[in-house]
């Protein structure tokens, strides 16, 4: 074979086969761990960042909002098809929870979805309403949240009308439906009784 021949051949098989391999999605942080740039509040509240922490106070009641969804802090964009992943710690009796690709009129976890995060450590088995589930769609599993003011780790798989959540290192939703393929994420603060803490958010989006 001609010496010319064999390169453009070599060069060819090369080129070819970076075409066919597309980039791995990666991970990248959602929170940079120093202020609130890239998200948007959400129906009052207080939302603050210390110690690389996000801390969501003084929710606006529920009962007297007529959107009924407490304050919630929102990304800046919209999103289809992810992984997100972050850790949560509740206070006693706290109520909170992650929207999943909702809008940004009515109640997020209706326009959306809202994986529920409670202090609910002591229920003896789950709810639609507990952590851990689609707020009432489905339950989760099992009952895998951690003692009020413990971290928790919770990684929420979306693809297109179906997520995957696993809590604490346990799936407890398996291919539960969701409403929407694209829509804002969300973090939660339910009412003014709640303080709940966010951190180490990372997110990769899958194309």
């Amino acid at each position: 074979m001609h010496p010319t021949l064999r390169t453009l051949l070599l060069i060819s098989f090369v080129l070819s086969g970076c075409a066919t391999k597309p980039p791995q999605p990666v991970a990248r942080p959602l929170f940079n761990g120093h202020n609130l740039a890239g998200w948007v509040v959400m129906f009052g509240g207080e939302w603050t960042v210390a110690d690389g922490v996000i801390v969501g106070r003084n929710g606006v009641d529920w009962s007297t909002n007529p959107e009924k969804s407490g304050s919630w802090l929102r990304t800046d964009r919209e999103y289809g098809d992810f992984i997100l992943e972050l850790e949560y710690a509740i206070n006693a009796k706290g109520n909170s929870g992650i929207f999943l690709r909702s809008a940004l009129e009515k109640n997020p976890a209706f326009t959306g979805n809202e994986m529920q995060i409670l202090d609910d450590r002591h229920l003896a088995k789950p709810e639609i309403w507990s952590t851990g589930a689609l707020y009432d769609v489905v339950a989760a599993s099992k009952v895998m949240s951690k003692p009020a003011g413990e971290w928790n780790q919770v990684r929420i798989e979306a693809r297109g009308l179906r997520v995957n959540i696993w809590l604490n290192g346990e799936q407890i939703l398996r291919e539960a439906p969701l409403r929407s393929t694209r829509g804002y994420l969300g973090l939660q603060n339910h009412d003014d009784k709640s303080v709940v803490q966010f951190r180490n958010i990372r997110l990769t989006e899958l194309r």
